[in-house]
């Protein structure tokens, strides 16, 4: 009894884990050379975390919004955010 108690509980933790997840925002960097040399040429997006969209460089909302920051793409992607379709 108490053994499908402990497995029920435990798979009720592992199914919200990814919501707990999403719910933190990504690592913010305070500048784009920063966050560059942590996440590597090409990595680097800015997100919002108000749609919860983030931009790739060349995209004419890369840091230009009023919140957001520079993070890298798979850190975004893990926090629940999604590409920009433009």
């Amino acid at each position: 009894m108490i053994r499908k108690l402990l497995l029920a509980a435990a798979v009720a933790v592992s199914l919200c884990a990814p919501t707990w997840a999403a719910d933190k925002p990504p690592q913010t960097f305070a500048d784009e050379q920063k966050a560059t040399s942590f996440c590597k040429e090409g990595n680097v997006v800015w997100y919002n975390p108000d749609s919860k969209i983030y931009f790739e460089r060349g995209n004419r909302n890369y840091n230009n919004t009023k919140k957001g920051g520079y993070t890298c793409r798979t850190q975004a992607e893990k926090a629940g955010y999604r590409a920009s379709k433009n």
